[in-house]
């Protein structure tokens, strides 16, 4: 399992994205957290001032030395510090939150708009760790880390220009040290940095792992896979555990270093200062602040250090997340059509694509398809349908139906030739205006978790109840749905586990039909259900399809006899063409298609017997 998305590292250029995207919706929330950062670190470094002042006034009068003042500026900065520090907690925490949300918002709305050939290419896995563990990463680093950097950079900044006030030279011993800090810390982060992008790789499969070893479940136990599916994801376990380890490993190391740098910068601070001190060169209140600057200045060092590390595991993140947003859809509409649709709204009229609303005919000219170049599925297909007619798509797996009714969706398009809608290309026309038009039942149906009425809605989610009721009636559903529990309020379990494969099957029926579509798909739609549904399905079945043109991929012959067109392919050419009894007295492939499947029906119902 390879991961497709922008493997290219992007950093900066990633990062500088990113704060865009969650800087301009959150402008006020950023700055406030900014103007809390400034204010902490100012009142922060101001304390020890107050403590100098202090220590000189003892120096200076003892007993008689008068601190009523420097201990009610004390009270009031601490006070103030005290809203600041709760205001920025809970205002960054706020902020991190809306990030997270706008991040996984703004991921998902994207997935929507990707083309069918993206979800082949990339695991559900991969997706799913990108859009939840990534963005909650990004917006946590995002919010604190602003915090911390407005709060860290100011404070170091300003305990640098104090010390250099209080005595220079002593100033630039500590100053002095700090390129060999900078450059500790340029080479841990790298190493942290590409020590994240494959801790990150491998999360992301254990998550598509995780998500396959679930969906699959009872695939596994029938084939009595546990065992072996245990022993790959410990596999998988364990490798990430060791680059969990590495990286924390790097992480906690870089910070002892940090560590080690200003204690030396102390020491050296304290032998010079004293010595000052011991000479009267400096007063005792300037080496007391002195050393508590250089004391203090480990903290914001640390943090700021700790947040750079952050942003550098982080970039993984970033450059997983840009990536997915970085995709284009391949299949989207064309710029001609855009500019059609923006001057329909402008005009304040429907925006389809300016074209016939009423479909009347759908000609296949000379298409060509492959998913890969070197496996071509489809070639040299040619065919014409007029509007009302029902299409049968018959012949032995892998030879294109499925692929034929993909095309017509819009789900991909031909690599050559044309799929022309009342004449005109397809592609020029809107993605919007042709899958509107469209109903789709599938041979495995799926259902949302919701109510049974919810489901049927999502076909047309401005339905009313009453819309839901006629949808169910059209497909011989209504009465079912009636005898269960709560009825239209019936609560589906994920995947409608609680319903039967039959009840899914009519459900998607009644959701696909419940918009009116022009074109009605049904891609092996009556396969896995039971002969007493197919024929409550049959029966309902000549109701819906009336004055629609419909496509019917089927297996079973005996489902399709009543097609206007039978359309027989093989190895993703058409081969034969006509009505059943057309095809039947041409004694062709549907011919030796038709025995052979009669035949087999005929022995079971014997051994039936």
């Amino acid at each position: 399992m390879n991961e497709q998305i922008n493997s290219t590292p992007i950093e900066r250029g990633g990062w500088k994205t990113v704060f865009r995207m969650c800087y301009l919706p959150q402008k006020k929330l950023f700055h406030k957290v900014i103007v809390l950062a400034l204010m902490t670190a100012a009142i922060e470094a101001s304390f020890t001032l107050i403590t100098k002042q202090v220590v000189d006034e003892i120096v200076a009068h003892g007993k008689d030395a008068n601190l009523a003042g420097y201990g009610l500026l004390y009270m009031a900065m601490l006070a103030v510090l005290i809203y600041c520090i709760r205001t920025f907690i809970r205002d960054t925490g706020k902020l991190s939150t809306s990030l997270m949300y706008s991040l996984r918002k703004r991921s998902f709305e994207h997935l929507q708009t990707l083309s069918f050939d993206f979800f082949d290419n990339n695991a559900v896995g991969w997706l799913v760790a990108r859009i939840t563990s990534d963005t909650a990463r990004i917006a946590r680093i995002v919010a604190w880390g602003t915090l911390d950097l407005f709060w860290g950079i100011p404070m170091i900044l300003g305990i640098f220009i104090v010390l250099f006030v209080l005595d220079s030279k002593l100033g630039l011993v500590v100053l002095g040290l700090f390129p060999f800090l900078a450059a500790v810390a340029w080479i841990f982060n790298q190493k942290i940095l590409n020590s994240s992008r494959d801790l990150r790789r491998t999360n992301s499969r254990l998550t598509a792992v995780y998500n396959e070893g679930i969906a699959g479940i009872q695939t596994s136990k029938i084939l009595v896979r546990e065992k072996q599916n245990l022993e790959e994801f410990q596999v998988d376990s364990a490798k990430m555990y060791r680059q969990s380890m590495h990286n924390l490993l790097l992480t906690s190391a870089f910070f002892p270093f940090v560590n080690v740098f200003v204690s030396l910068a102390m020491g050296i601070a304290l032998w010079l200062g004293g010595a000052e001190v011991l000479a009267g060169a400096l007063t005792l209140g300037t080496l007391v602040a002195f050393m508590t600057y250089a004391r203090t200045l480990m903290d914001p060092m640390l943090e700021v250090s700790e947040t750079l590390a952050n942003l550098q595991r982080t970039t993984a993140c970033v450059e997983r997340v840009i990536g997915l947003l970085a995709v284009e859809p391949s299949i989207k509409d064309s710029e001609k059509v855009e500019q059609l649709i923006q001057d329909a709204y402008e005009r304040g009229a429907e925006a389809h694509d300016g074209g016939d609303t009423r479909i009347a005919s759908i000609e296949f000219r000379n298409v060509d398809f492959a998913y890969k170049p070197e496996e071509p599925v489809l070639s040299n297909f040619n065919l014409q349908v007029e509007r009302g007619r029902s299409v049968a798509l018959v012949g032995p797996t892998g030879s294109g139906k499925s692929t034929i009714v993909s095309l017509l969706c819009r789900f991909y398009e031909p690599t050559q030739g044309e799929l022309l809608i009342n004449g005109i290309d397809y592609r020029e026309r809107s993605l919007h205006w042709l899958q509107s038009n469209l109903g789709i039942v599938l041979q495995t149906p799926f259902l949302f978790s919701g109510t049974v009425k919810s489901n049927i809605r999502y076909g047309k989610l401005d339905a009313s109840d009453e819309d839901v009721i006629a949808a169910a009636k059209a497909v011989n559903v209504h009465d079912i749905i009636m005898q269960m529990e709560n009825g239209y309020d019936t609560e589906v379990q994920e995947g409608g586990s609680n319903l039967s494969t039959g009840q899914k099957q009519l459900i998607s029926f009644a959701r696909a039909i419940i918009h009116d579509p022009q074109i009605l798909v049904m891609d092996e739609a009556t396969a896995s259900v039971d002969t007493q549904t197919e024929a409550r399905l049959q029966t309902s079945l000549q109701k819906v399809l009336e004055g629609r043109t419909s496509f019917i991929i089927a297996h079973r012959l005996s489902t399709i006899r009543n097609a206007d067109l039978i359309v027989v392919i093989e190895s993703g050419r058409l081969i034969e063409q006509g009505s059943h009894s057309e095809l039947l007295a041409q004694k062709g492939h549907y011919y030796e298609l038709y025995r052979k499947q009669y035949q087999t029906e005929q022995e079971q119902e014997l051994l039936n017997a």
